[in-house]
């Protein structure tokens, strides 16, 4: 990466709604690509049944566990790059050593463990060999996945963020008749069925990798930012202060997902089905956060590096409240045609009905969960990363959890739906006060602030 505060196009950005939509609006489309790939496997898969549909959704969130270490070590990395990259050399070259490293470990221990993690969840037969073999169908893809998250990275922090996502809508936009293929029998290859969704979406991440690397490669043609290759250990100790936290966080989120699918297969298998269903229609919600919440990893970053607190503020607002509003619209949109989305991923009347019923409550705790996303990043630049942790994983393990598994059974389905609404509240009020904490102190721009955790 380049280290010359001069060359960086965040550096001095003024905080309006064009320069902000210009990295969030690519970043967020790479994040619909990515979330479309889950959403097509509940739609193909959907119409083998319910049986299949709740077997990819056991191997699926396993293998999300293994995913999310590896996007918490991407979150924690690219908010050091953003804050302290022009002064420290060569951290991203480390970071890209230690994240595809990580993801190759994690693909070897997840394909030995993955068998006996799943029979802790379900003891059906039917549902564990073929979640089985999607979760290791799926495993093989997460070096690919790494590689992925460092390409966002770099062309994030060059403010060519389209150069990412256009590459990347066109490799996941090969998911559909791959998959297709693969799941049906058609066109020569053979019928997988629920476990050629899985290879599908592996083959089409892989893709997506091999092209960034031939337009990486064509770049670094004419940049010389591609061709230094300075690899430095003397930062490892930084790079792993600012990803642990949002490491372990992001595990604690999806070990919390994980108990949460366990939860309600207490409630039979149409119910675990009809909530796979619900939680990628809320994956495709959350897209503009994200976009956002990667944005102010590197524009608010910058803000905070130049130590310009008016900039702050006004960054952190234009970010905060254009996340809420495009995701109101979207959660609106959703609550208007759930119907018509029940009967597009479902063919089951029974799924369809508790899709339907479920979809508005969780379309208003996805608008919760954008504001969680951004301020979250707001507060892990701050500085407070173990803060963040505590309060992530308190509200769902130590809040949500244990009342899910209380009142769920005694009262039904649509419970499980309130509780996604009311737990995101206690988590907003508590990451609000810490930003408005941060905001009120002098800290802002001192480099010294990974120090404090």
């Amino acid at each position: 990466m380049n280290n010359d505060p001069t060359t960086n196009p965040h550096w001095g950005s003024d905080p309006t709604l064009p320069n902000l939509w210009r990295i969030a609006v690519p970043l967020s489309g790479a994040m619909l690509s990515q979330s479309l790939l889950g959403l097509m496997d509940t739609a193909l898969v959907g119409h083998l049944g319910g049986l299949a549909l709740a077997s990819i959704s056991i191997g699926s969130y396993l293998v999300f566990i293994l995913v999310a270490i590896i996007t918490g070590l991407g979150t924690g990395w690219h908010s050091l790059i953003s804050k302290h990259g022009q002064t420290y050399h060569g951290l991203f070259q480390l970071g890209l050593v230690y994240l595809v490293s990580l993801s190759i470990c994690a693909a070897v221990i997840g394909a030995s463990i993955i068998d006996d993690l799943i029979y802790m969840f379900v003891l059906d037969d039917r549902v564990n060999t073929l979640a089985a073999d999607y979760g290791q169908a799926r495993l093989w893809a997460l070096p690919a996945v790494a590689l992925s998250i460092s390409a966002r990275i770099y062309w994030s922090e060059l403010g060519t963020a389209w150069q990412y996502t256009k590459i990347l809508l066109l490799a996941h936009a090969a998911n559909v008749p791959i998959s297709y293929g693969l799941i049906y029998g058609m066109g020569g290859l053979p019928a997988m069925g629920a476990v050629g969704a899985g290879v599908g979406t592996s083959i089409a991440i892989w893709l997506g990798v091999l092209l960034q690397a031939l337009m990486l490669y064509k770049q670094g043609a004419s940049d010389t930012r591609v061709k230094d290759i300075r690899l430095s250990f003397n930062h490892w100790r930084l790079l792993l202060r600012f990803t642990w936290p949002p490491m372990l966080q992001q595990l604690i989120f999806s070990l919390h997902l994980a108990a949460f699918l366990w939860i309600i297969s207490l409630l039979g298998a149409s119910v675990m089905a009809a909530s796979f269903a619900v939680l990628n229609v809320g994956l495709v919600l959350i897209l503009p956060a994200i976009g956002l919440g990667q944005a102010a990893l590197s524009m608010l970053g910058a803000a905070m590096a130049q130590g310009n607190k008016e900039q702050v503020i006004k960054w952190s607002k234009l970010i905060l409240y254009s996340g809420v509003l495009s995701v109101s619209i979207l959660a609106l949109f959703v609550g208007h045609t759930a119907p018509w989305l029940a009967k597009l991923l479902l063919i089951n009347r029974e799924l369809q009905q508790l899709t339907i019923e479920a979809l508005p409550w969780y379309a208003m705790a996805m608008v919760l969960e954008a504001v969680i996303i951004i301020l979250s990043r707001f507060v892990l630049l701050s500085g407070y990363r173990k803060t963040v942790l505590v309060i992530m994983g308190s509200s769902q393990w130590l809040l949500f959890l244990p009342l899910l598994y209380w009142l769920a059974p005694n009262y039904g389905f649509m419970t499980v739906w309130w509780l996604h609404v009311g737990y995101r509240l206690v988590t907003i009020f508590c990451l609000w006060w810490m930003w408005r904490r941060f905001i009120k102190s002098p800290l802002i721009g001192q480099i010294s602030t990974f120090n404090k955790e």
